[in-house]
């Protein structure tokens, strides 16, 4: 490795748990805002960002934030995620001597699955969490229609989790999406219409990556985990 480059590695982890931002590193943190910095890219004000220097330290930093996630009981999962997840690692490079500044940022990002109450038997707070969950996958689904369209209007404020993720979907980037679905005919409508939402995901991204330049020094990676159920 070059010793005239110097790096800087920083995490942060969040959930949007009922479309509101709760820190998983500082759980006294429970409606965090969304900004947008000078070059008007969205980012969560006030969350808690931990400097890293190995693997074993950031595997810590996520065993400490999943133990902070909402969880519950349904019919078709022991171990339900209530809230999507974003653990978001941030990259500096700089060059000693010529001065020149890196950087990049890798989000991680967990998704609810999409719920059929009928099948989950959910219902109080679990059914409330339910609604937001496809509220906001719905949301993320107009985004990616607006994409694919090419709308002028893309709708990434109508939920908490687009507008964190506008940068990916929109903007100068690489995406990965793992989605996780079940074999079982009991699941099929939702494994169909989840592998349709990938077909979707895959038309917008292919656009971005046709428009947009390689010349920036930030760029962003996103790996996007989508578990039906």
């Amino acid at each position: 490795m070059d010793e005239n480059l110097e790096f800087h590695i920083k995490v942060s982890y969040f959930e949007i748990y009922m479309d509101k931002i709760r820190d998983l590193l500082d759980v006294s943190k429970t409606n965090l805002p969304v900004h947008e910095d000078k070059d008007r890219v969205p980012y969560v004000k006030g969350a808690t960002e931990r400097f890293v220097s190995s693997p074993e330290e950031v595997f810590d930093v996520i065993d400490e934030g999943k133990a902070n996630r909402h969880v519950a009981v349904t019919n078709m999962n022991e171990h339900s995620s209530r809230s999507h997840s974003v653990f978001m690692i941030t990259v500096r490079q700089e060059n000693l001597e010529t001065q020149k500044k890196l950087h990049g940022k890798l989000y991680l990002v967990d998704l609810a699955g999409s719920e059929k109450v009928a099948k989950t038997g959910a219902e109080g707070t679990v059914l409330d969490e339910a609604k937001n969950i496809n509220k906001s996958l719905s949301a993320l689904g107009n985004v990616i229609n607006a994409l694919v369209e090419g709308s002028s209007h893309v709708p990434y404020r109508d939920s908490k989790l687009t507008r964190i993720l506008q940068e990916s979907l929109g903007g100068n980037a690489r995406t990965t999406m793992v989605i996780c679905c079940s074999s079982a005919a009991f699941n099929d409508a939702e494994t169909k219409s989840t592998l349709m939402f990938v077909l979707e995901i895959t038309c917008a991204f292919q656009g971005n990556k046709k428009k947009n330049s390689n010349e920036s020094t930030e760029k962003v990676s996103t790996t996007i985990f989508y578990d039906v159920g």
